[in-house]
């Protein structure tokens, strides 16, 4: 007896508009408001804009890879079910698992940082440290706030179909508007002479400021893979061409997004005069007419944005448990209880669960889930760009398909196994020694093997009934 588990497709009706906002809303959460004091002062404004170029080229070419293997195999679950269809199933199980453990990584991520950015709001609310992790203390509003969000991420998510589309819509296309509307005052009021050196020498040179924003891209432009998880949730009447040319588009716009905000930043204050941890977009907007009122105003865009990429990664890690539960990695329990758009509330709630406990780690855990998050997601790019090209060898080119072109796949293929090299091998060089995420790897991996050999014997049990 077979236990994967049959289930309704889910359903939405997601339009061309909706889906650029499930890509766009996924990838931009706070970066562009909390990093860009780093990024100015590790390669200077020049550096920084070439480092999201070539970030952003191959990131897009990555993202090619995906629309055509999307249009190929129009099934939720993303690289899962990539490399389940290309790899067979021991491969796509680990894929699948370390995959969803990166997406509820991300999730806690965006939950401790709405919790920050509350508190640089300054509202006057009374606070006290409960406890110390990683080296920082977690607080009461930290944790409050996180505990309000998810309850109301995991409603939407299990609602799912038109109405999570709306709001994740409503959400983006506000953001989109409002953060313009900033950058564009900011180049209107700036000061060519602000972005002076443009591409600096020394002290940062900016080619190295550069290569490490281009490796960061891995992580700063993620989530586009939003596009592909909902896509037995998308209209019928829209084709795979077109989902093809939103998914290139959405990462090309978020990199011309990081672009301008770097050269908004830059051109309205010194940039050498910042300090590199400092909110450098919302010192330059202290300085824009006006700026007392419109600093509380760009943290509140910054905490919307963050809620928007909340909602889009805990939708893709929803996604992906669920494509691992219909093909029996799961148990069958998690596949049940289906809301109206066929999202199982088993999974919807597991997420949850996992989503607040990691609110408790507090912000110190910080950097080990952008480390655990990168090197799982990269990994994931290599092993679905590299599957493209053995898929179409196996079932060959058809001229009805929405394919990349070749140059695209290959710059694909090797930039994410570039970007998965440099992924693993940073965590030492930075840490100086042994990286805590080396740790994390194989005991996830160990859950993994625990389940799966868990699963099995019930199949074996239920073969023997």
């Amino acid at each position: 007896m077979d236990t994967r588990s049959a289930a309704p497709a889910l359903q939405g009706n997601i339009g061309r508009f909706q889906l650029f906002a499930f890509g766009f809303g996924s990838i931009i959460g706070s970066a562009w408001c909390v990093l860009v004091g780093s990024w100015l002062a590790s390669a200077g404004p020049g550096g920084a804009v070439i480092g999201f170029v070539a970030g952003g080229i191959v990131v897009a070419c990555i993202g090619a890879c995906y629309a055509e293997l999307t249009a190929r195999i129009p099934v939720t679950g993303g690289e899962f079910s990539f490399v389940l269809h290309v790899f067979g199933r021991p491969l796509a199980f680990y894929v699948g698992w370390f995959i969803a453990l990166a997406w509820i990584c991300v999730a806690i991520f965006e939950g401790l940082a709405i919790a920050w950015l509350f508190e640089r709001l300054q509202t006057g609310i009374s606070d006290r440290v409960l406890y110390n992790a990683f080296g920082t203390g977690v607080t009461r509003n930290q944790l409050i706030i996180g505990c309000i969000g998810a309850p109301l991420i995991a409603l939407l998510n299990y609602t799912g179909g038109q109405m999570l589309a709306r709001f994740h819509s409503l959400l983006t296309y506000s953001f989109i508007f409002v953060a313009l509307a900033m950058v564009a005052l900011m180049l209107f009021q700036g000061h060519a002479a602000n972005l002076s050196p443009v591409l600096p020498a020394r002290e940062p040179v900016w080619w190295q400021g550069a290569a490490g924003i281009f490796a960061n891209c891995a992580f700063l432009l993620c989530g586009f893979q939003a596009i592909s998880q909902v896509v037995e949730e998308k209209s019928a009447h829209l084709p795979f061409a077109t989902l093809f040319r939103i998914l290139v588009l959405t990462i090309a716009a978020a990199a011309g997004f990081y672009c301008l905000v770097v050269i908004g930043t830059a051109i309205t204050v010194s940039w050498p005069t910042l300090p590199p941890q400092s909110l450098a977009f919302v010192e330059a907007t202290r300085l824009l007419p006006g700026g007392r009122l419109l600093v509380p105003l760009v943290l509140a865009i910054a905490m919307l944005s963050l809620v928007k990429t909340w909602n889009g990664v805990f939708l893709m890690a929803s996604r992906t448990l669920i494509a691992l539960a219909r093909e029996g990695f799961l148990p069958a329990w998690m596949n049940k209880w289906h809301g109206r758009s066929g999202v199982p509330a088993p999974v919807v709630l597991v997420i949850f669960v996992l989503n607040v406990a990691g609110l408790s780690l507090g912000r110190g855990a910080v950097g080990l889930l952008v480390d655990t998050i990168t090197i799982s997601l990269v990994l994931g790019y290599a092993i679905c760009c590299i599957g493209l090209p053995i898929l179409r060898r196996r079932d060959g080119m058809r001229a009805s398909a929405v394919t990349a072109p070749p140059a695209v796949v290959a710059v694909g293929v090797a930039g994410s196994v570039i970007m998965a090299c440099v992924a693993v091998v940073m965590p030492p060089i930075q840490a100086g020694g042994f990286p805590p995420v080396y740790l994390i790897f194989p005991v996830w991996a160990l859950m993994g093997a625990c389940l799966t050999m868990v699963m099995r014997g019930r199949r074996g049990l239920q073969r023997k009934g």
